[in-house]
């Protein structure tokens, strides 16, 4: 603080309470943990109420005082206390015109405005208390030592409640700062839960087309013959589905009477291409045969490609089969690896 803590004009103003609020925390912080301090802090309270009674208090300070020490039933009793003092000692005499508050001038009304004198109230009072009996003193240090309770409990009152405020405060703001964290958490969670749930979706479409495109397929060859007694033509399906799960292979059969090959490729619905192109490779990875400006044909659950080729061109062993899609500009894009297997008789 720019002021010293422990001035008597700093502990004034901290009655009337004319200090910003943190400097009004601190003081009474302070008082909270320092006794002697708090004990200045009273002693100057009842300087101070003893300035109030004499009417040696300026207008601004008269109006303070007032409403800091009218609003606490323990402070108007200290005010009766001093005034009390005051009428019986003739070192002090009250004026009603300077109160400033209408029910202490009516209690004053009658006595006479008498000018102030400077003396210090601690001697009179001593004075004043040597001329009471026995009883009277005992009486009057009760009342101070209630008046000094009074203080002392206004005072960690008041830091307890300024101490119960900022626990609120911090409590109220961790629990903000808490739920926010849970809104993002939760539209994060959301967020997830429907990307699976459209990745989900759109596997089972894709097996149900594949299951789709396999029936369709079986039905082709249960119409058709099954071995035409003069067959020159060996056919053989590969399904986009199938053929990336590494199952079981399909297998080509050539017979000596085969003399051409007709492969049909299934295309994935998602690979929306006009033309494609195939690179067939053998056994020992050799490229065996190529082809592009392929077009896919429309067939029952799907799409598919046909490929016609010499069987004199497929040896006995496993085959791959790599399908692209050509882009309008005639780049070639990897769509599909598909795996068969040759067996000659």
């Amino acid at each position: 603080m720019p002021d010293d803590p422990s001035s008597e004009a700093l502990l004034v103003r901290y009655l009337l309470g004319d200090l910003p609020d943190q400097q009004q925390a601190e003081i009474e912080d302070r008082a909270f943990s320092d006794p002697e301090y708090l004990r200045n802090i009273q002693a100057v309270e009842s300087d101070l109420i003893d300035e109030y009674v004499r009417g040696g208090l300026s207008k601004a300070d008269r109006r303070h005082f007032e409403q800091r020490f009218s609003a606490s039933a323990e402070r108007r009793r200290k005010i009766e206390f001093a005034r009390a003092l005051a009428a019986v000692t003739p070192e002090f005499a009250v004026s009603p015109e300077v109160t400033g508050s209408t029910r202490f001038a009516a209690e004053a009304g009658n006595r006479n405005r008498v000018t102030p004198v400077p003396l210090s109230w601690r001697p009179a009072v001593a004075s004043l208390l040597r001329g009471f009996s026995a009883p009277a003193r005992y009486a009057v240090a009760a009342a101070a030592a209630l008046v000094l309770l009074g203080v002392s409990w206004l005072v960690v009152d008041s830091i307890r409640l300024r101490a119960q405020l900022d626990g609120l405060r911090a409590a109220e703001q961790s629990a903000e700062g808490r739920q926010q964290a849970l809104e993002q958490q939760l539209t994060a969670e959301r967020g997830r839960g429907d990307d699976l749930t459209n990745q989900l979706q759109r596997e089972y479409e894709q097996r149900e087309h594949s299951e789709q495109l396999v029936g369709e397929l079986q039905h082709q060859l249960e119409q058709g013959p099954v071995q035409p007694p003069q067959s020159t033509i060996a056919s053989l399906m590969l399904l986009p589905g199938l053929a990336r799960s590494g199952g079981t292979r399909p297998k080509l059969v050539l017979t000596p009477s085969a003399r051409q090959v007709r492969i049909q490729v299934g295309v994935d619905p998602e690979d929306d291409y006009k033309t494609f192109s195939v690179d067939l490779h053998g056994p020992a990875g050799q490229s065996v045969w190529t082809q592009s400006g392929l077009p896919a044909r429309r067939i029952r659950g799907g799409r598919a490609i046909t490929l016609t080729l010499p069987s004199s061109l497929l040896q006995q062993g496993q085959y791959e089969l790599a399908l692209k899609g050509l882009t309008p500009d005639g780049n070639p894009e990897d769509l599909a690896f598909y795996y068969f297997e040759v067996i000659k008789k």
